[in-house]
């Protein structure tokens, strides 16, 4: 089977595009006899004429209008192929930079660098922690190649895919009245809520809760990280949403307890958005099925 040279195809595209051999000579720094040989050896190579010089004006055959759009996107993919080359090569030089939300950083995330350290132990990697609006942003200019987050991100140049999902508790003390039961929304209606900090997917989900509870008038403390609102909620500041991975040895140990009301707030995914901006590293791609077998594997043990 004949192989197309992508030198070749360039230049003939380039001709094509210019309408005439020595307007893309020009633009292509070449002779116009070299942009000449490179488009006849290209139809010898393909046995076919792909360019009509009989008028004033060459422009394309059969043959050649097919080839063209064929060749966009070789050429492109050419173009791809290079660049994930270039990415490659620094792949020692250049530190993984993993963004995340806050949420998944404190939870998901270690198990995720502990998996990436076993696999790959001269691996350098940094992590970009913000809101979700900061995350969608990295990943829109290409500043972050892989991002987790607690919920949708706004839309951009990225893809999204669901890893996993945990539960969203509310929780309190372990000596609050409520502890351990099933409340309406009207149990809640003198309680101080623990909203995380500006920006934040949880505090965005308990805002939300409070207006559809009708408890949009309700005493709000704020506070930053879930580390900050387990720990108000520990020593009786107010109730508080969580994950559950969060709290999982503190509701074991009786440090705090679930406040379980209904409706119940709906369950957090944590996904994985890769840019789209520019291509993956090496790592970066590594990355991607890591992260999936470690969210597979804390799925089983859950």
């Amino acid at each position: 089977m004949m192989r197309l040279n992508l030198n070749q195809l360039a230049v003939f595209a380039k001709v094509i595009e210019c309408g005439g051999f020595s307007a893309a000579a020009q633009v292509l720094f070449l002779s116009q006899s070299s942009v000449s040989k490179q488009v006849q050896n290209l139809e010898i190579a393909l046995r076919t004429q792909l360019v009509d010089r009989s008028g004033p004006k060459i422009r394309p055959t059969l043959a050649g209008e097919i080839l063209l759009a064929q060749s966009k996107e070789v050429l492109a993919v050419a173009d791809h192929a290079v660049e994930a080359v270039q990415a490659a090569a620094l792949l020692r030089t250049e530190p993984l930079v993993i963004g995340s939300t806050s949420t998944v950083s404190g939870q998901f995330l270690p198990s995720v660098l502990r998996e990436l350290r076993r696999r790959e132990p001269a691996a350098q990697f940094n992590l970009a922690i913000g809101t979700a609006d900061q995350l969608a942003e990295a990943l829109e200019e290409g500043r972050t190649g892989i991002g987790l987050s607690g919920g949708p991100l706004p839309p951009g140049r990225y893809r999204s895919e669901r890893l996993a999902e945990d539960d969203m508790l509310l929780v309190c003390p372990a000596d609050h009245p409520l502890a351990g039961r099933t409340a309406t929304p009207a149990d809640l209606a003198g309680e101080t809520f623990l909203l995380r900090e500006c920006g934040s997917q949880t505090r965005r989900q308990l805002t939300d809760l409070l207006h559809s509870w009708e408890l949009t008038g309700a005493r709000t403390l704020d506070l930053w990280g879930t580390e900050g609102v387990k720990e108000a909620a520990r020593i009786g500041l107010g109730v508080g949403l969580v994950p559950r991975c969060s709290v999982r040895l503190e509701l074991r140990h009786g440090v705090l307890a679930e406040v379980r009301v209904r409706p119940a707030p709906e369950r957090r995914a944590v996904l994985v958005s890769w840019t789209l901006a520019r291509p993956l590293t090496a790592y970066e791609q590594l990355l991607l099925p890591l992260l999936r077998d470690v969210a597979g594997t804390a799925a089983k043990a859950a």
